[in-house]
């Protein structure tokens, strides 16, 4: 997994965010983001997905100077996307993982692999998938530790589909992954 810098123009976007803040700021980030410059699969996104802010008083600044439309957003053509609605095990925060800690106010966690593959359940769209197969083959998830935690974290939280659904779409996960 790679631990130096994020690729451009994300350390350059970071970096100026960082310069922008006085006090220390945590992101719990999942998405596109945390696959490519966490992860390590080689795809672009341009956005960096959001689901907590702590403290959470900073997230109206954070929108601010770097979401959508923002002047970072305008320069490094990347931004901050607090995700509003997001589907995930209910003690993620137990397993988030430091990445990139090079910054003195800014603080990105990623979720751990397991319970950002069941973030992306939800939607499970073919981008979704791809990230799912990657982390599979990589050997980042795997099928046991993946249907527990939809099992006891996931599944009893999430509203909105049926829970057929979302055991249908965990099952064809399953089947792309780990065929036999």
């Amino acid at each position: 997994m790679p631990n130096d810098l994020p690729a451009e123009p994300w350390n350059s976007f970071l970096s100026s965010l960082n310069d922008l803040l006085d006090a220390p700021v945590d992101l719990h980030c999942i998405g596109g983001f945390v696959v490519s410059q966490h992860y390590g699969l080689g795809r672009e996104t341009a956005d960096l997905d959001v689901v907590n802010v702590v403290p959470v008083q900073s997230a109206g600044y954070l929108v601010e100077v770097a979401g959508k439309g923002s002047a970072l957003h305008k320069k490094h053509r990347v931004y901050l996307d607090f995700v509003g609605v997001a589907s995930y095990p209910a003690d993620y925060e137990e397993r988030l993982i430091r990445v990139f800690p090079f910054w003195s106010h800014l603080h990105l966690w990623a979720l751990e692999a397991h319970d950002l593959a069941l973030t992306k359940l939800e939607r499970s769209g073919d981008r979704d998938i791809r990230d799912i197969i990657f982390l599979a083959k990589a050997g980042l998830i795997d099928r046991a530790t993946l249907e527990e935690r939809f099992k006891t974290e996931w599944e009893p939280y999430v509203s909105g589909r049926s829970p057929t659904w979302h055991r249908t779409t965990l099952q064809m996960w399953f089947d792309a992954c780990w065929p036999g």
